[in-house]
């Protein structure tokens, strides 16, 4: 198992650096005092698994386990800290441990085990087939199996990224619109944990039709194939104005059903619910002029 190590406080690197040659399954391929260094060679070094302090200057043990992620997507991150405040966000980031300091060789022994137990754990075939429903109550489908969030947040921040699918969204700018009632450090650790949970939720489904890339403070989700009634419906309402094809229009309504994200109470989502509800409107009038005709 190749291992790197980040710690900014270079005695404690170094004593764990020596703690961890106990153990002749890992081999050490990077020990990191600047956590920039760890994240600029981690494509050379390869890592199968990232043991990272969590408080470090510059950039913290969440912001660099995201910034690993996007080149090593396959990383096993496991914290190590001093602090166990932390705790919930780790596990929610879906981190394979959480280590207080001082580490013991024991505790260390338990950590490696869990590595272990799920590296090599058989996963289930999945058919990797993605439905989303956004009129109404929002819903994601790993075919007929719903999508499972730990939090609400989590789905919440899945059905914002795919409101702004194929753009850049600045990442205060998703804090500010999920987050707003929390301090900034808090809204953006919020952001890193609910962005790890959910790539593992799409992982785990196997649904590799869909990405979340993260560049210059923002981050993008791109879809290829899905069945999304959003897509649908604009594939019908376009098509039925270019060519006037009634059959376009009741494609159109059928999928409407009830308003975008009706059910759900998101602020963010406010103005793309009453351009929605423009467009169906018009779609009934159009339908109201085409009975007049019959």
């Amino acid at each position: 198992m190749r291992a790197i190590i980040v710690d900014d406080e270079l005695p404690l690197l170094n004593e764990f650096k020596k703690i961890l040659t106990q153990f002749p399954e890992v081999e050490i391929v990077g020990a990191y005092s600047d956590p920039v260094e760890a994240f600029s060679k981690v494509e050379q070094t390869n890592p199968d698994a990232a043991f990272l302090d969590i408080e470090m200057p510059g950039m913290n043990g969440f912001l660099l386990a995201e910034k690993l992620l996007s080149k090593v997507p396959g990383l096993d991150i496991l914290f190590v800290t001093a602090y166990n405040h932390y705790a919930s966000e780790a596990f929610e980031a879906n981190a394979i441990d959480y280590i207080l300091k001082p580490v013991y060789p024991a505790r260390l022994q338990m950590a490696l085990d869990k590595l272990e137990k799920k590296r090599g754990a058989v996963k289930p075939e999945l058919n990797g087939t993605l439905r989303i429903q956004s009129f109404g109550k929002f819903g994601a489908y790993n075919g007929d199996e719903p999508l499972k969030w730990a939090r609400p947040k989590q789905q919440e921040l899945f059905a914002y990224l795919l409101q702004n699918e194929g753009q850049w969204v600045d990442k205060y700018k998703i804090c500010d619109d999920l987050w707003r009632d929390s301090d900034p450090d808090h809204a953006l650790a919020n952001l890193q944990t609910a962005i790890w949970a959910v790539r593992k939720v799409l992982k785990d489904a196997g649904l590799s039709c869909i990405k979340i890339e993260y560049s210059c403070d923002s981050y993008i989700l791109c879809l290829k194939d899905a069945q999304w009634d959003l897509r649908q419906f604009d594939t019908a309402y376009k098509a039925f104005y270019d060519t006037g094809n009634i059959e376009h229009l009741r494609e159109a309504m059928l999928l409407y059903k009830e308003g975008y994200l009706f059910n759900d109470d998101w602020l963010w989502s406010v103005l793309e619910r009453a351009m929605y509800t423009r467009k169906y409107e018009a779609l009934k009038n159009a339908k109201k002029r085409e009975n007049t005709k019959i």
